[in-house]
Order: structure tokens, then C-alpha cells, then sequence
């Protein structure tokens, strides 16, 4: 009765297997598969696909004949695994096949991979595009005040831009990092809250609550920013009406809560606007950030604006 394989002869076959047959199939998946993808020149490539799976077959089969002889010649004792004797004539294309199958799984896993580095690719271009959508909005509107100002209060209009010069610089140095500290991010909102209330004067009332339990935790940089200046932007500020902005910020173990809230003004009924640039943006980017672990309401009255942000981190 034939023996199984020798523990020498089960580490050799597979051994030879692997490294013959990886660099080919490594040299298919790596090289020309890319390379017909990118040339798209898909029909030159099934022809090199068949090709070198025929050139796999034919040498899984080669060391299969070849282990049969060293079987029959009583170099290793005869098994079942390689006695080509007594196989049936249609057997003969199982190794030959074999090659397809090895090809099809390693092309198949290779452009899997690159199908995840490329998405991967293209949602970090989003989010460093929609960071870079932020600040040019939010440039633009300090920068029109500033202007305005100059004409009237150039002492004042002065001091403004120091302080926006600070703000400016957290942009420049931290807008295109993945990830910032909380504490970064909060003081970069404390000293737009300040530029705006020195902006504004009386014409309204803020109030801030900021509650960080683990001030070095790391975010994403200017994720709440479009909140601030969208109430800044949109409360009631006049001589007649002083609006108000009450800010809640807190942030314990890996729940971030941001609440704000803005009068609206009541002299005038104004027809709904569309959604603006700068909420669509964040949108998206807590739709890539924090896909199922985010939840963001906005409720709007005549008289009130009200947005509530909470982030499992």
C-alpha cells in the first residue's frame, strides 16, 4: 500500500512551488497588470495572462512528474499525491488549470490593493480640498470688515488685524495637517470669537462654555470652525435688535458635543437661503471623517438658529 509523503518531500514540493511560481505570477499581477490598466491596453494583457498561467500549469505539472519519478526511483517513498499511473487521462489538466486559478487570485488580490490605495488617495484630496474651500470664505470675510474699518477707525481696524494675524497663522501652519490637538483647535476659535466680538462691539452678546477633559487629544484641524462663523454671520446685530451667540463646547473621553446657537432677526421676514458653501463643505467632511459615528442637527425658527454637533471620536 503506498505510504504518505516523507516530512522532506511535503517541505520540498511546496518549496520549489513558491519559488518558481510566486515571481511569475508576482511579475503578472505587479508589473504588467498596472501597466495594461494605466496603457489600457486590456486585450495584450489576457494574452500575457493565459500565457504565463500555461507557463505556471506547466511547471506545477513538471515537478508533479518529477516527484513521481523520485517516488519511483525510491529517492522519497511512493504516495498517492504524485502516482501518475494511476490517474485518469482528463487529471492531466488539473495542474495545467492550476495555473488560472493561482493568477486570477493573486491579479485579483493585487488590484483589490490598489483599488483601496486609490480611494484612499482620493479621500484625503477631498478632505485637504474641502479644508482649503474653508479658509479662503473665512479669509475673505475679515479681510472685507478690516477694509471697512480703515475708512472709519483705523486704530481699531489696526488691532483687528493683529489679531486676525494670529488666526492666520494657525491656518497657515496647522489648516493642512491631518490632525491638531483639541486645545489648538478651541484656542484657534476663541481668537476668531474675539476678532468678531471686537468687529461687532454692543450689537450683540456673546457667551462661551468650554468644557476639555483631555486637552491633547488629537482632531481634525478646522472641524468646527464653519459653526462659529455661520452664527457670527447670521445673527441679528443692529441698533435696534442686539443679537446673541451662546457657544457649548465639550469634549470627555471620545465624545465631542458642540452646540450653537444664534438669534435671528425679527424686523424683517427673510425668505429661507439656500445652504451655503462652507456648511456643505463640512458636511462632507464629517461624512469621510466620522461616517456612523457623528450625528448633526440644524433647527431654524424666525427667531433662532440652533446647531448640534455630536462626534464619537
Amino acid at each position: 500500500m503506498p505510504q504518505v509523503k516523507s516530512v522532506s518531500e511535503s517541505i520540498l514540493f511546496p518549496t520549489l512551488l513558491i519559488f518558481t511560481i510566486y515571481p511569475i505570477a508576482n511579475y503578472l499581477s505587479g508589473h504588467l497588470l498596472p501597466k495594461a490598466i494605466k496603457q489600457k491596453k486590456i486585450k495584450i494583457f489576457i494574452l500575457q495572462f493565459f500565457s504565463l498561467s500555461f507557463l505556471i500549469g506547466s511547471i506545477f505539472f513538471a515537478y508533479i512528474s518529477l516527484f513521481f519519478y523520485l517516488e519511483k526511483t525510491g529517492i522519497f517513498p511512493p504516495s498517492y499525491y504524485f502516482d501518475l499511473a494511476s490517474l485518469e487521462p482528463y487529471a492531466f489538466f488539473v495542474p495545467l488549470s492550476s495555473g488560472v486559478i493561482i493568477d486570477i487570485a493573486i491579479c485579483g488580490l493585487r488590484f483589490f490593493l490598489e483599488y483601496i490605495k486609490s480611494q484612499k488617495r482620493l479621500v484625503e484630496y477631498q478632505l485637504r480640498t474641502l479644508q482649503h474651500q474653508v479658509t479662503p470664505h473665512f479669509m475673505f470675510n475679515i479681510l472685507n470688515h478690516i477694509h471697512i474699518l480703515m475708512q472709519t477707525d483705523v486704530e481699531l481696524a489696526s488691532d483687528l488685524l493683529i489679531k486676525y494675524s494670529e488666526i492666520l497663522r494657525y491656518q497657515l501652519y496647522n489648516g493642512d495637517k491631518q490632525d491638531v490637538t483639541v486645545e489648538q483647535d478651541i484656542q484657534f476659535l476663541k481668537d476668531f470669537i474675539v476678532v468678531e466680538e471686537v468687529r461687532w462691539g454692543d450689537k450683540l452678546t456673546v457667551t462661551c462654555s468650554w468644557k476639555i477633559e483631555q486637552p491633547q487629544k488629537e482632531i481634525p484641524a478646522l472641524l468646527f470652525i464653519t459653526f462659529i462663523e455661520n452664527a457670527f454671520k447670521h445673527v441679528s446685530k443692529s441698533d435696534f435688535e442686539k443679537g446673541y451667540i451662546n457657544i457649548d463646547f465639550e469634549q470627555k473621553n471620545n465624545t465631542i458635543r458642540l452646540n450653537v446657537e444664534n438669534s435671528k432677526s425679527t424686523l424683517s421676514a427673510k425668505k429661507k437661503k439656500p445652504e451655503g458653501l462652507g456648511l456643505k463643505n463640512i458636511k462632507e467632511r464629517l461624512e469621510i471623517l466620522y461616517f456612523g459615528k457623528y450625528n448633526l442637527s440644524i433647527e431654524e425658527t424666525n427667531t433662532v438658529y440652533h446647531t448640534k454637533l455630536l462626534i464619537n471620536i
